[in-house]
């Protein structure tokens, strides 16, 4: 990687992805190499270490997205595990040690954190429940981890398993297309063709800080002739249309609490260093750590007034995203605390 005359290296941040995530080029400093326990990442970020009497420190978001899935498919319970650990969820089902929802949090924080010892198990888990709430085809998934997933067939079983235990994610998939879906107008009479070429199929999204997606081919549709009804499938955009809402909800809260970071706590937000996806890295003295966990804290879990909650949630007024913090003066040695 090429170093700076500070002897640093120097990325720069595009909005290149749709969901308008933070992209890093030349270098790309978000997508170390990764892989099941990859050697190759590890030699990368042992490259990176702090100067002298300084030590880096991080922050990231608990299961981001994974709780704004659950936030946006109108789901309590998903939600309430997408805070305490939905992977691990998976895994304990996995494993047939299945966790039981009526148990209290603390007991299942506890026994979540005792399912992920098992590695090998709950990145199978994860990647799972990312895959399958953005619409990941099982081949897909052979494809791009194919040492976790050595076979479609196992992929699938797995998808099955994961929509067996949440089925409002699919509801969720299915609702959001029908009422996002452009490729027809709405009157009352029906479904009727549109008119107007340009803007057939046309539709858009806004996620609740004002983020603006349009997109086309959301839903196809088919006419059953021998019904005299219209039939319809997951379109080409339909799979952005499902990851825009969270992948862009979490893109606008981290990029507000580093905002927040730099206007209301300046020392700290002087620190900042890097934003990998859904963490805040940055670089400080030995003495001031504490301040910058302290002060990251407050901000990144403070609750979010554009995510109203439903009362019988039991959850609060709004939406709060859990946090967990680590330091090191080698980026590839960082330890939680």
């Amino acid at each position: 990687m090429p170093v700076g005359k500070d002897g640093r290296v120097h990325t720069t941040f595009t909005h290149n992805p749709s969901s308008l995530r933070l992209s890093s080029v030349d270098p790309n400093l978000q997508n170390i190499p990764r892989g099941t326990d990859s050697e190759v990442e590890r030699w990368v970020k042992e490259c990176f270490v702090a100067p002298e009497g300084k030590v880096f420190w991080a922050r990231d978001y608990s299961g981001i997205e994974a709780v704004l899935v659950g936030y946006f498919a109108g789901s309590a319970r998903y939600t309430r595990l997408a805070k305490l650990g939905v992977h691990a969820f998976l895994a304990s089902h996995i494993l047939k040690r299945p966790a039981n929802l009526g148990w209290s949090d603390p007991d299942l924080r506890a026994y979540f954190k005792e399912i992920k010892q098992d590695k090998s198990i709950y990145d199978k888990a994860k990647r799972t429940v990312h895959a399958s709430n953005y619409m990941v085809s099982p081949r897909k998934l052979v494809f791009e981890y194919p040492e976790i997933f050595p076979t479609t067939k196992e992929a699938a079983l797995l998808q099955g398993l994961y929509f067996d235990l949440f089925p409002e994610i699919r509801g969720w998939h299915k609702d959001l297309c029908l009422r996002a879906d452009g490729s027809k107008r709405r009157n009352n009479a029906g479904l009727v063709e549109s008119i107007d070429p340009w803007t057939l199929g046309v539709c858009h999204a806004i996620n609740p800080f004002g983020y603006l997606h349009r997109f086309y081919n959301v839903l196809d549709w088919v006419k059953d002739e021998n019904n005299n009804e219209w039939l319809w499938e997951f379109g080409e955009d339909a799979k952005r249309l499902i990851s825009f809402l969270p992948q862009s909800s979490a893109a606008a809260i981290i990029k507000r609490a580093s905002k927040t970071l730099w206007y209301n706590h300046r020392g700290v937000g002087e620190t900042m260093r890097l934003l990998i996806h859904d963490e805040i890295l940055g670089e400080v003295i030995r003495p001031g750590v504490d301040h910058c966990l302290e002060a990251s804290l407050q901000v990144m879990e403070a609750p979010i007034k554009e995510l109203p909650l439903d009362p019988t949630w039991g959850m609060g007024e709004y939406l709060s995203i859990g946090t967990e913090a680590k330091v090191g003066r080698c980026w590839a040695e960082m330890k939680g605390v």
